[in-house]
């Protein structure tokens, strides 16, 4: 295998000791967290990481090396002593180390401002943001190099979220290096609760630096939207889901005369339906069972001059009594149903209901847009959930097209883990 053999006298000292630790990230004294601390992996568990897994797992550890605080860099080595990389280190979490490099370099200010711009370059190269488009993905963690660390820019404003206790350290580097490359009028950090908790760390969502505003105008592929990174779901909108969204509007526009009725399940702001209803479609039903969802969807559809009939409905109700036969197209994008594997078996159960609940609505000949945002849950598992449910509703389908993230959530080759979002449109018969 590649490498070198790591020798003690090869480490570096950190830049600076920090005084203790403490799991309140909002604590300035944690601003250099380099170690010389090594984490040395069992034998025969280095070949993913190898070939490019950010990841190791806990069971994959031999032995660690020197004192490693929660949230420290350290240098990670295979069995025989060879250097992989360098990576962060929390002994609480199933992931103890996630790589950042596989070069045996400082990890400090200078080295997150070039993974930043590094990651700027990426976007301007897919053209993003442009004169359609101002609502992106600027760090995609892992993808950028930078694990736990999600960046979203929505036109002037940047919402950072963090989800290691290693990256959270860096907060106040990474919004210093923000503001250089971008200059946003609001820097905002929206918590990640659950992931916060089991790094040990505390998160709370607010303003970091410059102007306070509850909603945020940005466009994507020309529709007005409003993120709101202080209440809103994820960081504001879910971006992952543009290439989904878009991909909808282009088939309504193509023949809008075959989209008499469409629905939107679970719709959020709004996004599908939006799309349908720029294209041409008839009627354009979308449905969420919170109020304030409900209420930006007919802000967004008056902003953009769509008619849209938002219903405050829990989708699986709306959809047992909703007339069979009835939608041309139909959009169902829940949330997360299997947070964990020991979910998976009921998340199954819900979402082979939900999908033929779906199917009993769609029309001959519709178009099933169906999406699952599990984790857990792998893209195969879930084409046969949509079979299962097919045979529940009495219904035929064919899958015309996949779709997921965008090209501004990349991934590293390989890293299946972060492969989440699945996105089926499927003709139904």
């Amino acid at each position: 295998m590649p490498g070198h053999v790591y020798n003690a006298s090869m480490s570096r000292k950190p830049a600076t000791k920090a005084s203790g630790f403490s799991t309140d990230f909002r604590a300035s004294g944690a601003s250099a967290r380099d170690s010389s601390a090594r984490v040395v992996l069992r034998r025969g568990r280095a070949r993913p990481l190898w070939f490019g897994h950010p990841w190791v797992y806990a069971n994959a550890v031999d032995r660690v090396e020197g004192k490693a605080e929660p949230g420290v860099v350290v240098s990670l080595l295979d069995h025989d002593g060879r250097f992989i990389g360098r990576g962060i280190y929390n002994p609480r979490s199933q992931i103890p180390v996630r790589l950042l490099t596989h070069r045996d370099e400082a990890i400090d200010a200078a080295f997150l401002g070039r993974r930043l711009r590094a990651a700027l370059a990426l976007r301007a190269a897919l053209a993003l943001p442009d004169a359609k488009t101002t609502a992106y993905r600027l760090v995609n963690s892992e993808g950028d190099g930078l694990p736990g660390l999600v960046v979203d820019v929505y036109a002037d404003a940047v919402v950072l979220q963090f989800t290691t206790l290693g990256m959270a350290f860096w907060r106040t580097e990474i919004a210093d290096g923000i503001a250089e490359i971008l200059a946003p009028v609001t820097v905002y950090e929206v918590a990640a609760g659950s992931f916060a908790e089991v790094e040990g760390f505390l998160a709370e969502t607010r303003v970091v630096r410059g102007e306070t505003r509850a909603q945020v105008p940005c466009l994507e592929d020309g529709i007005l939207v409003e993120a709101e990174p202080l209440q809103g779901q994820k960081t504001g909108l879910f971006l992952d889901q543009r290439p989904s969204r878009v991909r909808v509007g282009q088939i309504v526009a193509a023949a809008p005369s075959k989209f008499g009725r469409m629905l939107d399940c679970y719709a959020y702001g709004g996004g599908f339906a939006l799309q349908a209803a720029r294209a041409g479609a008839g009627e354009v039903t979308a449905v969420d069972s919170s109020s304030r969802a409900v209420a930006r969807i007919e802000a967004h559809g008056r902003s953009n001059r769509s008619r849209i009939r938002a219903v405050e409905s829990d989708a699986f109700r709306f959809l047992e009594t909703a007339t069979p036969h009835s939608y041309d197209l139909v959009v169902i994008d829940p949330p997360k149903f299997a947070r964990a594997r020991k979910d998976l078996a009921a998340a199954i159960k819900g979402y082979e209901r939900l999908n033929a609940l779906a199917l009993a609505v769609c029309a001959p000949g519709a178009l099933l847009v169906t999406c699952s945002c599990s984790q857990n849950l792998g893209p195969v598992e879930f084409e046969r959930i949509v079979a299962a449910a097919a045979r529940q509703a009495g219904r035929e389908v064919r899958i015309v097209e996949r779709q997921g993230p965008g090209p501004d959530h990349p991934l590293p080759p390989g890293f299946g883990e972060g492969q989440y979002l699945k996105v089926l449109f499927a003709h139904v018969a």
